[in-house]
C-alpha cells in the first residue's frame, strides 16, 4: 500500500456546521414488520427496467409473509427517465406513506429524481403514523429528510436488485432488517480501520447526495453525535477527493464521532492519487480525525449490501480484530 499524504485544513464551524436553530424532538421508530402486513413497493426516481420480474419480487416478498402492493407508476414508461412524471411518482409516494394499511415503504431502484419529489411530500405526517423506509442511493435524498424529521429508516437492498437463482444476503439482511432481527453487525479487519470506540445516530448513505445537500433543508446537521455512513459508485478518484473537502471545510468531519466507509464501487483515476486504493484517499481526511474508523463495510452498490437502521444511535467499536456496529 502506497502513503498517501495530504495536508489538513481546519474543519470551519459556526453556520456551515449545519446545526438546526432549534431543540429537535425525539426520534421516532417505526414498528417492526410481522407476517400478514402489508409492504408498498414505490419508484421515487427511475422507471423499473423492462426486464424487471415483478411476480418474482412479489414471490419473494411474500415468502417473509408479506403481502405487496406496487405503485401505480413503477413500471410507467411515458417520461424518457423517470418512472412517471415528478408528480405522479411523488403522489405514489405519499400514498403509501399515508395508507394506514402499509407499514413499510421500499423504493424497488434508485437512480436519480428523489430530490425532485421533496417539495411536493408530507413527510411530517410519518411522526404521527411512522413506517419503515427502505433503499439506497438515491434514496439517500429521502433518509436525509426523514433524518430531518426524526424518523427512522432503513438503508437497504432495493427489489431491483434482489437474485432470485442464488442466494441473496442482501435480500436477508433487509428482511432481518424489517423484522427487528438486525442487532449487530460484525465487519472483518481492514489494514486502514482506526480502532476506538464511539456512540453516535447514524446517518448518511451515498456521499454526493450527502455532498449535494449541504446548503439545503435535508443537508447534515450534527446537533449531537452522528456516526456518518458513506458508500459510492461510478465516481472518479478527484471527485470523492472533492466531496472530501467539501465535508471538512463546512466542518461536518471535525464533528463525527465514527465514520464506516462502505462499498466504493468502480472508481477511476485512483492512481493519480499515488495510491492503490480509494480508501487511501479518504483516509487521508479519516485519519486525522481521531476517531473510529471502518473501512469495507458490506453496505452500497455491490454485493452484499447488508441494511442499516438510518437515524438509531449506533455503537461502532474497531479493533485489530475488526469492527463490530451495534443497534
Amino acid at each position: 500500500m502506497k502513503p498517501f499524504i495530504l495536508l489538513l485544513l481546519v474543519g470551519l464551524a459556526g453556520a456551515a456546521s449545519g446545526v438546526r436553530a432549534k431543540e429537535p424532538s425525539p426520534f421516532v421508530r417505526p414498528t417492526y414488520l410481522h407476517a400478514g402486513d402489508t409492504i408498498g413497493i414505490v419508484a421515487p426516481s427511475g422507471k423499473l427496467p423492462l426486464k424487471t420480474d415483478t411476480a418474482k419480487i412479489r414471490e419473494r416478498f411474500e415468502s417473509w409473509g408479506l403481502h405487496v402492493l406496487f405503485g401505480a407508476h413503477c413500471a410507467d414508461r411515458s417520461q424518457p427517465y423517470f418512472a412517471g412524471t415528478d408528480a405522479e411518482r411523488a403522489a405514489d409516494l405519499q400514498r403509501m406513506l399515508d395508507d394506514r394499511s402499509v407499514k413499510a415503504v421500499i423504493a424497488c431502484r434508485g437512480g436519480y429524481g428523489a430530490v425532485r419529489l421533496l417539495p411536493l411530500l408530507d413527510l411530517a405526517r410519518l411522526r404521527e403514523r411512522p413506517k419503515w423506509f427502505v433503499g439506497f442511493s438515491d434514496a439517500t435524498l429521502l433518509h436525509l429528510a426523514l433524518r430531518t424529521r426524526n424518523v427512522e429508516s432503513i438503508h437497504g437492498a432495493m427489489p431491483v436488485s434482489f437474485r432470485f437463482d442464488e442466494e441473496d444476503p442482501s435480500a436477508e439482511a433487509l428482511r432481518a432488517a424489517l423484522f427487528g432481527e438486525l442487532e449487530r453487525i460484525d465487519v472483518l479487519p481492514h489494514p486502514l480501520n482506526r480502532p476506538g470506540r464511539a456512540t453516535g445516530r447514524l446517518a448518511g448513505g451515498n456521499l454526493s447526495l450527502i455532498c449535494a445537500t449541504i446548503g439545503t433543508p435535508e443537508g447534515l446537521y450534527l446537533d449531537e453525535p452522528t456516526v456518518l455512513f458513506i458508500e459510492e459508485v461510478g465516481e472518479f478518484a478527484y471527485r470523492i477527493d472533492r466531496m472530501m473537502q467539501q465535508l471538512l471545510r463546512t466542518g461536518k468531519l471535525a464533528q463525527l464521532s465514527a465514520l464506516i466507509v462502505g462499498h466504493f464501487t468502480e472508481t477511476a483515476g485512483v492512481d493519480k492519487f499515488g495510491a492503490e486504493e480509494i480508501y487511501e484517499v479518504i483516509d487521508a481526511y479519516a485519519a486525522p480525525l481521531g476517531i473510529p474508523v471502518v473501512y469495507g463495510f458490506p453496505a452500497g452498490h455491490e454485493e452484499p449490501n447488508l441494511s442499516l437502521y438510518m437515524g438509531r444511535v449506533t455503537e461502532v467499536e474497531v479493533d485489530d480484530r475488526g469492527a463490530s456496529i451495534r443497534f
